[in-house]
């Protein structure tokens, strides 16, 4: 798709995502921003519906480039995650293309959105996926770990009743991570960081749990 064309897609359809998160899920842009201004950013969620990367999106105040299962990215809405810069990703395997791609957009000083419990489930501490601290340690890009929690169950299947059904959610941000950058992290260091990521992101959750009666 030609550059001009993906630019003034991106433009309507972050609006319109801002407009449906607004009403349907009563969310809203936070401020001040909850991310650094500028610079690459890894933003690192726990997931657990459709909806969480519509409502990071509104939130945010900064674009950010989701992973996206390659079986889900080519379908009939590629021309909108193409928009929208998603990063296709092959499951269940290494993918060297979509890591080198989210080393890249970092490099660009871009902001890249990781669902590390691999999956749509309840919070799995257990579950966070080592890549997040490569790709911290290797760029030295600052982690801003994140929670979002909805008021009811939603649908793990239909991004089309996760869009028409209301449903309030609940968007926590955390203060950023910061490593030092390392060229050859080990897996060790790697781990660590890691798990001080998912137990952070669990702080917020077990924050929001409550405070918000969520």
């Amino acid at each position: 798709m030609a550059q001009p064309l993906i630019h003034i897609n991106r433009i309507w359809l972050s609006w319109l995502n801002r407009l449906v998160c607004r009403v349907m899920f009563r969310v809203t842009g936070v401020e001040p921003s909850p991310l650094p201004e500028k610079g690459p950013v890894l933003v690192v969620c726990d997931h657990s519906s459709l909806g969480d990367p519509l409502v990071l999106l509104a939130s945010a105040g900064r674009h950010i480039s989701f992973l996206m299962a390659q079986e889900i990215y080519a379908s009939r809405f590629q021309w909108a995650y193409e928009a929208m810069d998603t990063i296709p990703v092959r499951r269940g395997r290494q993918d060297i293309n979509a890591v080198r791609s989210m080393l890249q957009r970092l490099r660009d000083n871009q902001v890249v959105g990781l669902f590390p419990e691999g999956g749509l489930d309840n919070f799995r501490m257990e579950e966070g996926r080592p890549g997040i601290g490569y790709l911290a340690l290797k760029t030295g890009a600052p982690i801003v770990p994140v929670s979002v929690v909805w008021a009811k169950k939603r649908s793990v299947t239909s991004i089309v009743r996760t869009l028409c059904i209301p449903c309030k959610a609940v968007v926590r941000y955390g203060s950023p991570l910061v490593f030092p950058q390392e060229s050859k992290p080990d897996r060790t260091h790697i781990e660590e960081v890691t798990e001080q990521v998912m137990g952070a992101i669990q702080t917020l959750r077990e924050g929001i749990t409550a405070n918000d009666g969520t």
